[in-house]
């Protein structure tokens, strides 16, 4: 039986990429190894983020990187389209790694919408490793990335020493599933 074939590239048509617009995006190791939080690749990925930032293409608000994919939130810059970013950082964080892996040619992005939330993003992001059972509720997860924390109002109920407050992972579910449908 043969499998149908993607239309990607009918998908790359109508993409939006404005300027100061918010995006989120994830974009997955290729098969989805889990790679990605060992010291080498995890740094490698967190020095392609901050040098792709630093060059003005986007300015980020949050990232975490979870064992086999990466999400980002960022404002988008002037130069590169949203697409574009995502392969420079692809580019980048794959030739600073010393073992052999690759990136999955697609991704996911999203422009944020002025209606939506930033903050229920950012608390996606931050949730994820938690809710994948990833890191204990009551250990920082190290491979979070926050250059302005006073972006997010629920950082500030996050208090290291005690952990993350339970109720956050229901709350996270249900924006996860008002992300991932749309709803």
């Amino acid at each position: 039986m043969l499998l149908p074939r993607r239309k990607t590239q009918r998908l790359r048509r109508g993409r939006i990429s404005n300027p100061g617009d918010r995006y989120f995006i994830t974009f997955c190791t290729k098969n989805r190894v889990a790679l990605l939080t060992d010291e080498e690749n995890g740094s490698a990925v967190i020095q392609a983020v901050k040098s792709s930032q630093g060059s003005g293409d986007f300015e980020l608000i949050a990232a975490t990187l979870m064992p086999d994919h990466v999400h980002l939130l960022l404002t988008l810059g002037h130069r590169l389209t949203v697409g574009q970013v995502a392969a420079k950082i692809k580019t980048l964080s794959r030739d600073q790694g010393k073992a052999a892996w690759r990136w999955q040619d697609e991704g996911f992005e999203h422009r944020v919408r002025t209606s939506e939330l930033i903050e229920d993003y950012g608390l996606y992001i931050f949730m994820n490793p938690y809710r994948a059972g990833l890191c204990p509720l009551t250990a920082p997860w190290p491979w979070w990335l926050c250059p302005d924390p006073s972006k997010f109002l629920f950082l500030d109920g996050f208090k290291p020493q005690q952990g993350v407050p339970m109720e956050w992972l229901g709350h996270s579910d249900k924006i996860a599933r008002k992300i991932t449908t749309g709803d």
